[in-house]
């Protein structure tokens, strides 16, 4: 069977897709992953079919300042908005001859493409909160405890916005390719029978979706193991060190964000391995108490950590609970809140600290919390146990294959 799988946003959104293009490939499937064009080289190296589609995210992303301010979702909407037309003028060539379509993230003119060529058509979030619900907000919304009833009516405000924004903008395309409009595009880009490719451990799906959704587990890429020499000595020296990462977020933000971090630690008099996504000569240099790392595996570094700090996205929280380790959580933007509070219920972590809210003072605590707290390890551990029980790529790949 020929298989496009297309997605769109930062490396978290293509990372869990090439690994279900891996796992349908080995099932003997001709596959082609189409997502943003700075991710075609990494794709290539993993023997990957690979086809470009829409900008370059990264570079959008580099270009912003403060991820988290109202300014940055603006543009990024605009973004969004120029893309989603690039996305319906190229996905016609992409599509063609395919027998099936699967969505991720921000890949929005897919399911209206696949209709147009009559190809069945599925949609793979990567979080539950994409789902309608009481129990959680919208995504736009930062506050994860609000009553009910409150989620509701941001759902259904957010839902009457779109018929004015993304709604109209899709029915626009949608004409062009002789397609009836829709009348709620969430609901059309979710499709029939949604996939949510996340953990029942950290966060399921809630019982009031009202959608006709399926459960599957994170989607993980298996990661070569590497060598570094200089890693291992520095944490042989000393008790487990926490760990800090922000994934995708500007390079400007993370770079601000490391002297806080070496801070925090050192309050707790505790060292830190800090992943170094900006360049050299920023001052921020490997010590006896920190240490610098580019592109290592997180399977290989999390279990070494006594705690590990991140921005909230669906993979770095994914594997860090797979990993069995207390996580703290700053998110920045969109489901990075969910997440944050997801892992603080599950008791695999403390409260979250927003970035905006961000101090030396209140990470340390949320260190302190970490490790010093048996109940928060014991509670990490068992999800674990649960997660490494699944095998999520491959609970899709049955569910997508499903009636076949």
């Amino acid at each position: 069977m020929k298989i496009l799988l297309a997605t769109f946003g930062s490396r978290g959104d293509v990372q869990p897709m090439l690994a279900l293009s891996l796992v349908l490939q080995a099932a003997g499937h001709d596959v082609l992953l189409a997502g943003p064009p700075e991710k075609a080289e990494w794709a290539a190296r993993w023997g990957c079919p690979y086809r470009p589609l829409g900008s370059n995210v990264t570079a959008l992303i580099d270009s912003v300042d403060r991820a988290y301010s109202f300014g940055s979702a603006l543009t990024f909407m605009r973004f969004l908005r120029k893309d989603i037309k690039r996305q319906f003028a190229e996905l016609p060539s992409i599509i063609r001859g395919a027998d099936m379509a699967v969505g991720a993230s921000l890949c929005f003119g897919l399911s209206s493409v696949a209709e147009a060529n009559g190809i069945p058509y599925r949609y793979i979030a990567f979080t539950p909160q994409l789902l309608p619900s009481r129990h959680h907000p919208f995504l736009v919304f930062k506050r994860q405890r609000l009553p009910g009833w409150c989620n509701m009516l941001g759902w259904k405000g957010t839902r009457s916005a779109d018929r004015i924004n993304l709604t109209l903008l899709l029915n626009a395309h949608r004409r062009k390719l002789g397609l009836k409009p829709v009348k709620d595009c969430w609901a059309h880009v979710l499709g029939p029978r949604v996939i949510v490719a996340s953990d029942r451990a950290v966060a399921s799906i809630p019982p009031d979706s009202g959608m006709d959704a399926v459960q599957t587990g994170y989607m993980h890429l298996p990661q070569p193991g590497a060598e570094l020499k200089a890693l291992d000595e520095f944490l042989a020296e000393g008790p487990p060190a926490v760990y800090a990462g922000f994934g995708s977020m500007p390079k400007s933000d993370q770079t601000r964000l490391a002297p806080l971090i070496v801070s925090a630690a050192r309050m707790n008099g505790m060292r830190a391995v800090i992943t170094r996504f900006w360049e050299d000569g920023t001052g921020n240099g490997t010590s006896e108490k920190t240490f610098f790392i580019r592109r290592y595996p997180h399977w290989q570094l999390f279990p070494r950590m006594a705690a590990v700090i991140h921005h909230g996205g669906a993979g770095t929280t994914a594997t860090a609970a797979a990993c069995g380790v207390p996580q703290i959580i700053v998110p920045h933007v969109l489901d990075q809140y969910y997440w944050g509070e997801r892992v603080c219920r599950a008791r695999i972590g403390p409260r979250p600290i927003w970035r905006s809210r961000l101090t030396a003072k209140k990470l340390a605590a949320a260190i302190s919390q970490c490790v010093s707290d048996p109940g928060i390890r014991r509670a990490a551990g068992a999800v674990s146990e649960k997660i490494r029980r699944e095998n999520g790529a491959k609970m899709t790949v049955e569910e997508l294959l499903k009636g076949v």
